[in-house]
């Protein structure tokens, strides 16, 4: 109901991860999540493989709206070109990929996509013009329609081929920057405008509820691993769950998180920082996942049941060994955190 897998751990709080993993080899990415994250398989996106497996291509390669890779990015385009075609074919491999490995997996599964401010930031329009999709309302509001249908089409695709409750996740690391109008243009010397909010609101309920009618889909969640994500116009676009840096949260930021778990939501919590790799034990884990939590004044077990722990933002700068033993801790801080809650 509120984007939230079904507990398989007999009450211990939830971990999974936030997409991104290291090094090229998807089997053994997807070995390591499915053993490390019982409850809630975080699909692996390798960026270290190729532009067509980050972020913006992999989304791109789910999208009809054809796209090329040129020398300084993605493009909108008249045919899509082998970068997107490539990524295409990731797709396909992947999924066959975890569909072998996760036979026995008994939990649910969340995949994550570039956002439609992320994407209208991070793609050109056509060429010769060196501006972003961004500033043309008709452009964007074409790839938000394209991602909507893209969106809904993956989680059709994995609930029929896996059989496993799914979560979908957007991310949008950029979305501060957007509705903050610090966007350079290619000159350096203007501004994007800022999209009205109204227009924000509408691009993501586009997409929410194209996957949301889905059956066998859990909940929608947003994730931004930079600041000024706004909670509220996430809470009226539909999102079941909001996904954020535990660092940027300030008493504004914990106030908005406290009401969106009263409301029913759930909170994914960015408690390890990802910027640098280091990997904090299991007990600086919780210590800094309690004090958070008893920030929000609320019973353990409405805590329990709605926060799920989260590294910051994604691992693919990462060694894999730090990757692994990072979300190691974070499981064994899932369970010390609902013991100190309950004392």
């Amino acid at each position: 109901q509120f984007g939230r897998p079904h507990r398989q751990q007999g009450g211990l709080m939830i971990i999974t991860a936030l997409g991104s993993m290291p090094g090229r080899d998807f089997r053994e990415s997807t070995r390591i999540v499915a053993d490390l994250l019982p409850d809630l398989l975080a699909w692996p996106e390798l960026p270290a493989r190729d532009a067509s497996s980050a972020m913006i291509g992999r989304t791109l390669g789910l999208l009809e709206q054809p796209c090329e890779l040129t020398a300084d990015g993605w493009r909108l385009a008249a045919r899509a070109d082998a970068a997107q075609r490539r990524a295409q074919r990731w797709w396909s491999s992947d999924l066959d990929d975890i569909e072998e490995l996760t036979q026995d997996y008994g939990g649910a599964l969340k995949v994550a996509l570039a956002g439609p401010w992320t994407l209208a930031t991070s793609v050109r329009l056509a060429h010769p013009t060196m501006t972003h999709v961004l500033a043309d309302e008709g452009a964007y509001r074409d790839l938000t329609q394209a991602l909507a249908e893209a969106a809904a089409q993956l989680a059709s695709r994995l609930v029929a081929r896996l059989g496993r409750r799914l979560i979908v996740q957007l991310d949008e690391p950029v979305i501060g920057a957007v509705l903050g109008g610090t966007l350079p243009t290619f000159s350096g010397l203007h501004r994007y405008p800022v999209p009205d909010r109204g227009v924000v609101t509408s691009s993501w309920r586009q997409i929410v509820s194209a996957v949301r009618a889905v059956e066998g889909v859990d909940g929608v969640w947003i994730h931004s691993c930079g600041q000024g994500l706004p909670v509220d116009l996430a809470g009226t676009a539909g999102f079941t769950g909001l996904s954020l840096d535990a660092r940027y949260l300030g008493t504004a930021e914990l106030d908005a998180c406290g009401n969106w778990i009263s409301d029913g939501g759930t909170l994914a919590l960015g408690i390890a920082r990802t910027d640098e790799v280091r990997v904090p034990s299991a007990d600086e884990l919780t210590t800094a996942t309690v004090r958070i939590l008893r920030a929000f004044e609320m019973p353990p077990e409405v805590l329990g049941s709605q926060v799920v722990l989260t590294p910051a933002c994604g691992l693919a700068g990462w060694p894999v060994a730090s990757a692994a033993r990072l979300l190691t801790n974070l499981q064994q801080a899932g369970g010390l955190v609902t013991e100190q809650l309950a004392g």
